[in-house]
């Protein structure tokens, strides 16, 4: 092994970004330059130790300003998930599953917590729960193993992560060059006959004014309808958190908010309806 991998050896996989690298080989990279190795929170003091027995240099304690990163698990309340599939671009191990416009859920057992996810969520409808030793998911992170046994087992879940996070990055750029590859062929110059350029330069300017603007009209359309969407899964999060959070027997400050924050759902519901209906119409 190299000493870059040997370095990436020791980091937990996580490719959270809490270490200023877009991933944990990245920050290896750094480290095999000189970079300091107090910067990674889901390794914690175990692998600073670590790092500094591998590197041969001082131990330091973890960098404040990098944050924390506990063990834990993403959890997404299915009720309240729009499927817009943020969370989904956003998992760097692709620990998430669904589609767009349908509930999206965490395979536990392949998530690293490293929250990655939460921040893109519109709906705010994704959580990050305590992981316990006991819970029957390994954790990634430092100071969660204190047997052979245990460290074996991370170990060996650390490595799965990594080989995740490598072929989501190889589908990814195979993806890219694909879609470089179909601008390109849109692009590229026309090598029509006689008849096509013909037919090109025929072409109505009225009729083709009349088709753009159809064009637009529908992309705004559809944009307004996606916010809709949004806005009424929101505004429904937003009162089904404030009902479990008020409890059966609101006070009546708590009983006007309530009654306001229905008002809200109820008026975002009406313009989604209407816009579902005025787009069903113009399909017709």
């Amino acid at each position: 092994m190299s000493l870059i991998q040997r370095i990436d050896a020791l980091l937990p996989q996580t490719q959270c970004g809490k270490c200023g690298h877009p991933g944990c080989l990245p920050y290896a990279k750094g480290m095999a330059e000189g970079e300091a190795i107090n910067k990674c929170p889901p390794g914690g003091g175990e692998t600073i130790a670590a790092l500094a027995n591998l590197l041969q240099v001082p131990i330091t304690a973890l960098d404040p300003e990098r944050g924390s990163a506990p063990p834990q698990v993403a959890y997404i309340r299915e009720a309240e998930c729009i499927g817009c599939t943020k969370c989904i671009q956003a998992c760097p191990v692709d620990a998430i599953v669904g589609a767009a416009k349908l509930m999206h859920t965490v395979i536990s057992a392949e998530c690293t917590g490293c929250d990655l996810c939460v921040a893109p969520c519109p709906v705010d409808c994704i959580d990050l729960l305590p992981l316990s030793t006991d819970g029957g998911i390994i954790a990634v992170v430092g100071g969660m193993a204190y047997d052979p046994k245990a460290l074996a087992a991370r170990n060996s879940k650390r490595n799965h992560a990594r080989r995740r996070f490598e072929l989501r990055n190889s589908r990814l750029q195979s993806e890219e060059e694909r879609k470089q590859a179909e601008r390109a062929a849109r692009t590229r110059p026309a090598t029509t006959s006689t008849s096509a350029a013909q037919s090109t330069v025929n072409v109505d300017p009225i009729k083709a004014a009349i088709e753009r603007v159809k064009a637009q009209k529908a992309a705004a359309a559809d944009a307004a309808l996606k916010k809709a969407k949004i806005a009424a899964a929101m505004s429904r999060a937003q009162l089904n958190k404030a009902r479990s959070a008020f409890g059966e027997e609101p006070s009546d400050v708590q009983l006007a908010q309530l009654t306001e924050l229905e008002l809200e759902a109820e008026q975002a519901q009406a313009t989604l309806m209407a816009l579902l209906a005025a787009n069903s119409n113009a399909s017709h």
